[in-house]
């Protein structure tokens, strides 16, 4: 058996071990289940591209943000769709 050693941020590592902790598995088992999957498929067990300007990547503390500004700017809150996005300037989007 191989022992792999990965680096990773801490706040991404206690995510994923609290989503992996929620669904009755250890982060190591949901590593394995990952490698697994990628020699089965022979790459990546789901699509991988490159963000357009209109998707962006948060991270939690990203999405505190997000909502924190949008509460600001907006007694709607609820109403924000799922494609929302800060564009360039910081500015709340979303796509149609």
């Amino acid at each position: 058996m191989a022992t792999i050693t990965v680096r990773y941020n801490d706040d991404s590592k206690a995510q994923a071990e609290a989503i992996a902790s929620a669904i009755g598995i250890s982060l190591s088992s949901a590593i394995s289940i990952f490698l697994n999957r990628f020699v089965a498929e022979k790459g990546f067990p789901f699509d991988v591209t490159a963000p357009t300007k209109k998707q962006a990547l948060f991270s939690g503390a990203d999405m505190d943000e997000l909502f924190s500004e949008a509460i600001k700017n907006s007694s709607a809150v609820a109403t924000l769709p799922p494609s929302a996005y800060l564009d360039e300037s910081g500015n709340l989007k979303h796509t149609e």
